[in-house]
């Protein structure tokens, strides 16, 4: 195999699909790696039904390009796909695997790519601030890239970067909650409204409280599917600072699947629920797993003064929704009817000539991150990134 002089886009998910399409249709070959067996990243891996960040306060597409082109190959897929209003903001509601299976096919279509699943990078050579060279292992057979036209990490916890140079990776902040997602079926849809949605949240705290399923329980966030008799429920998972550990990772999995079961037989005990059956459980679904340091850091103040940009890479108006492992969700809306951007420079890699990032793992503070991190968005910038690299 040989992918000298490629685009190397380290991660498969919303910033790095559109990465790869973007540079593939600017002319650049590129190398799309996944340590995963297929596309779809956070959304699929962790059943995410509502995408964020593709509209504006209107439910008008924010950006131009392929998040439009997502949305409706999403929409022409399937038809229980649907936009959708929560709160002040508008999602597109889609079931993970149709994610999953149009994407894949999208990236396959692409004649510049080559995806590569069940690949991880095993080294990287740095000469002059510039990356001059990757080994990679995929499936077992070990492979290089000699002087790549760009490399961009998408991995979503900046792995890539910080593993070039740890300086590079913001460190200290303390990790915001994490979600293990879980689907229930044959959920009546009287349960899914107001007041049935508020009454049954409202049992499960109580029981949580009266010691009768896990603490863990008392926070349980559950929605409705994208279809009528299904729900998604979301339970929040604490993050030490060493949650990085696979062996840590797995045993807050474990810890937070006894509690899903828990919870699973107390909604099923209840009036009218004895109906209901689980679905599919996703991965652990890590909210920010580490950024960068670029040329630019987005801050809050960006966001919270709806900041422009000489160099924007796309525009953003979701909401700062950051997960607090002391006090839960903290929702802060931005000013009705405008965006704040997110400059290139912000997914450029701090003294690097042919270094980026893109998506969850973007060179911002902590609260910027959680406004910014959304898949539409993540999408909006791989695109940027993936132009900028071929020199579009």
């Amino acid at each position: 195999m040989n992918f000298n002089g490629a685009v190397v886009v380290a991660g498969a998910g919303a910033a790095g699909m559109a990465a790869a399409i973007a540079a593939a249709r600017a002319g650049g070959n590129v190398v799309l790696l996944e340590k995963d067996t297929a596309c779809g990243g956070t959304m699929t891996n962790s059943l995410i039904h509502t995408i964020g960040g593709l509209y504006d306060g209107d439910g008008d597409f924010i950006n131009e390009g392929l998040p439009v082109e997502l949305a409706e190959r999403l929409l022409d897929a399937d038809s229980s796909t649907h936009q959708r209003k929560i709160g002040r903001t508008w999602t597109l509601s889609v079931n993970p695997a149709v994610y999953q299976q149009i994407t894949q096919a999208w990236v396959s279509e692409e004649k510049n790519i080559c995806f590569l699943p069940d690949t991880v990078i095993n080294h990287v050579s740095v000469e002059n601030n510039t990356i001059t060279s990757l080994k990679l292992s995929v499936s077992g057979e070990l492979c290089g890239v000699e002087l790549p036209l760009a490399v961009i990490d998408t991995t979503g916890c900046a792995d890539v970067i910080r593993s070039i140079d740890r300086n590079l990776a913001m460190e200290g902040d303390p990790p915001p909650l994490a979600a293990l997602i879980f689907q229930l079926n044959n959920m009546p849809s009287e349960m899914m409204a107001f007041p049935g949605n508020v009454a049954l949240l409202r049992k499960i705290r109580r029981a949580a409280a009266e010691g009768k399923i896990p603490e863990q329980c008392a926070h349980a966030w559950i929605d409705k599917g994208v279809t009528g008799n299904e729900a998604y429920v979301k339970l929040s998972v604490r993050l030490d600072t060493n949650w990085r550990d696979p062996s840590v990772q797995a045993a807050l999995v474990k810890k937070t699947r006894i509690a899903r079961d828990a919870l699973l037989d107390y909604i099923t005990s209840l009036p009218g629920l004895g109906d209901v059956t689980p679905g599919e459980t996703g991965a652990l679904g890590i909210r920010d797993g580490g950024r960068f340091y670029g040329d630019y850091q987005l801050s809050v103040d960006d966001v919270r003064s709806l900041e422009k940009f000489k160099d924007c890479a796309c525009k953003c108006c979701w909401p700062i929704e950051y997960w607090d492992s002391d006090t839960g969700v903290e929702l802060e809306y931005l000013e009705s009817g405008g965006y704040y951007e997110i400059p290139l420079r912000a997914l450029r890699v701090r003294g690097y000539t042919n270094l980026w990032g893109a998506g969850k793992c973007l060179s911002a503070d902590r609260l910027a991150q959680a406004s910014a991190r959304v898949i539409g968005s993540c999408w909006a910038m791989g695109q940027s990134v993936g132009y900028a690299v071929v020199g579009q």
